[in-house]
């Protein structure tokens, strides 16, 4: 069984004048870690490795979204290459090609759109 952890106990404290521009940025980018802002600056300090918690979402998001693209592109790949749906729904139309395209543009947009928000979020 393992040991707990030891509580770290900090002694010191460095007082740091602020803009409210500063001081909301840097608010807004230790949010974005999941850490305190005295968290934050102590990690940038000490060279520490942040995790960033908008990275981690921002992956899962644009994970499903490509899987997405993924399948709807096999999908469009197969009723290409077959006549019928693999559930005998009858022939397939352009209609329904039209459509499977209109979805792919959507998933397309939707992972560039998650993309920004990574960007502007970095």
């Amino acid at each position: 069984m393992a040991a707990p952890k030891k509580a770290i106990t900090r002694k010191k404290h460095i007082d740091t004048r602020l803009t409210d521009e500063e001081y909301l940025l840097i608010s807004s980018k230790a949010k974005g870690t999941g850490v305190s802002n005295s968290e934050y600056l102590r990690s940038l300090g000490m060279n520490y490795p942040l995790r960033s918690v908008v990275d981690e979402v921002a992956y899962t998001l644009l994970s499903k979204a490509h899987g997405d693209l993924g399948r709807l592109g096999g999908l469009f790949k197969y009723w290409q290459t077959k006549q019928e749906y693999p559930i005998n729904m009858g022939k397939r139309s352009f209609r329904d090609i039209d459509e499977l395209v209109d979805e792919i543009e959507r998933k397309q947009r939707e992972i560039l759109e998650l993309s920004r928000n990574l960007l502007d979020k970095i």
